[in-house]
């Protein structure tokens, strides 16, 4: 059985108000990853992942667009 997903938003225009986005993380070195699970507009999610990258900065964090099944 196959499952395809769709994007929450528009995957090549990212608007400060498009919904559908959460942070993501990784360790610089290693292989631990993650998400948070609140869902954020893309403007909400790109601050606070330069905030947490601010504050963790053995890790990196980005916005990253939600896929939900179709």
């Amino acid at each position: 059985m196959t499952v395809s997903f769709k994007p929450k938003a528009d995957p090549l225009l990212r608007r400060a108000a498009d919904k559908g986005y959460r942070v993501a993380w990784k360790r610089k070195y290693g292989f631990e990853k993650g998400h948070f699970d609140e869902e954020l507009t893309y403007g909400e999610a790109k601050k606070k992942a330069e905030e947490l990258e601010a504050k963790e900065p053995e890790k990196t964090f980005w916005p990253e667009l939600i896929h939900v099944p179709a």
